[in-house]
C-alpha cells in the first residue's frame, strides 16, 4: 500500500544516520519575499528573493513569516533537519507545507476542503470536532480511506478549531489566485506526465514552542514504482531554491531586546541515488539566523 510507503521512506529520512555530503545549503530565510505560483497554467511561480537572508528586525509583538530554503539542491527526494530558538523571546504560530494534502498528492483540491469544512460544521452541531474522528477516502486507483486527523491539528489540542479551518480556507483560495506558496513538493508535482506524491512531519505548534525546538521536521517526494528515478528529483538550477516549509514566529511582547537565533541541525536527506541507509547524506547549513529585537513602536 501508498501508505506503508510513505511511512517507510519517511522513517527511513527521519531515523538514518548521514554520512556523505548532499548537494546544496539549508537555512532559515527571514526576508522570504513574496513567493507564489502565477499564470493561468499554475505551473508557473514567482520567488522575488530566494537568497537565505540571515538577518531581520522585528519590534516586540511583531508576527513574521520565514522560509526554510534549501539553494542549490541537486536531485532532491527527501529533507529532514532540527531547529532550536529561545521560546523566551520567539513564539510559533504556524509550521507547515502543502496544508490541506490529505491524499498526499502535493495539491490542494476543493474535495479536501469540503470534507475538512463538513468535518468543522458537524462538530459545531455536536461538539467537539474530535480529529481523531476525521476521515477521508479518495481513489488511487483504487479506494483508500484514511484518518489524517493530525494533519488537520497544527496545535496539537486534538480538535479542528476555527483558525485551523479559516487556515485550510485560505491556502485554497489563494491556489485558486495561483498565490499559494511554491514548496518544492507542489513545484514538482505539477510537473506534467508525473504522478508526485509528497509527505511532511512536523512537531505540533505548542509543542514547539513548550520545547524551544521542533525535531525531525521531514518532507518527502516520493515516486510510484513505473516512474524512473533518473530525473525525478527537485534541481535548483531547473526550478529554483526548494522551499522546504513556511514557519511564522511572533516575538513576544515582553522579549528581552537584543540578538537572538533561529539554529538549524542535524540536517540531512536523500536524492535520486538513495538505495539503502548508506545512500542518507548529510545538507551545510547556512546559519545561524540572526532576530534583532527591538522596543515596540520602534
Amino acid at each position: 500500500m501508498r501508505s506503508m510507503r510513505i511511512l517507510a521512506l519517511s522513517i527511513i529520512v527521519l531515523s538514518a544516520p548521514a554520512f556523505a555530503q548532499l548537494a546544496g545549503t539549508i537555512g532559515f530565510d527571514l526576508v522570504p519575499g513574496s513567493a507564489h505560483f502565477t499564470g493561468s497554467s499554475g505551473t508557473d511561480w514567482v520567488d522575488s528573493s530566494p537568497n537565505i537572508d540571515k538577518a531581520t528586525t522585528q519590534a516586540q509583538g511583531d508576527e513574521f513569516s520565514t522560509f526554510v530554503r534549501i539553494n542549490g539542491a541537486e536531485n532532491l527526494l527527501g529533507v529532514t533537519f532540527d531547529f532550536n530558538f529561545d521560546n523566551t523571546v520567539l513564539e510559533v504560530t504556524d509550521i507547515h507545507e502543502t496544508r490541506m494534502d490529505l491524499d498526499f498528492s502535493g495539491s490542494i483540491e476543493f474535495l479536501e476542503l469540503n470534507a475538512i469544512v463538513n468535518f468543522f460544521l458537524d462538530g459545531l452541531a455536536n461538539p467537539p470536532a474530535l480529529v481523531d474522528n476525521f476521515e477521508y477516502s479518495y481513489n488511487d486507483p483504487d479506494p483508500i480511506t484514511t484518518k489524517p486527523g493530525v494533519l488537520l491539528d497544527s496545535d496539537g489540542d486534538g480538535q479542528l478549531s476555527f483558525l485551523e479551518m479559516n487556515a485550510y480556507i485560505n491556502e485554497f483560495l489563494d491556489s485558486l489566485a495561483q498565490k499559494d506558496v511554491p514548496f518544492w513538493t507542489q513545484v514538482a508535482s505539477r510537473r506534467a506526465g508525473d504522478f508526485n506524491e509528497s509527505v511532511e512531519i512536523t512537531d505540533t505548534v505548542d509543542a514547539i514552542n513548550a520545547a524551544g525546538e521542533a525535531t525531525d521536521n521531514t518532507v518527502v517526494l516520493l515516486r510510484r514504482p513505473d516512474t524512473p528515478a533518473d530525473g525525478f528529483g527537485y534541481d535548483s538550477a531547473t526550478y529554483g531554491s526548494a522551499i522546504v516549509l513556511e514557519v511564522v514566529f511572533k516575538v513576544k511582547s515582553g522579549a528581552a531586546l537584543g540578538d537572538t537565533n533561529i539554529n538549524i541541525t542535524n540536517a540531512s536527506g536523500i536524492d535520486e541515488n538513495f538505495s539503502d541507509l548508506t545512500d542518507v547524506q548529510s545538507i551545510a547549513v547556512d546559519g545561524p539566523s540572526v532576530v534583532t529585537v527591538v522596543a515596540a513602536g520602534k
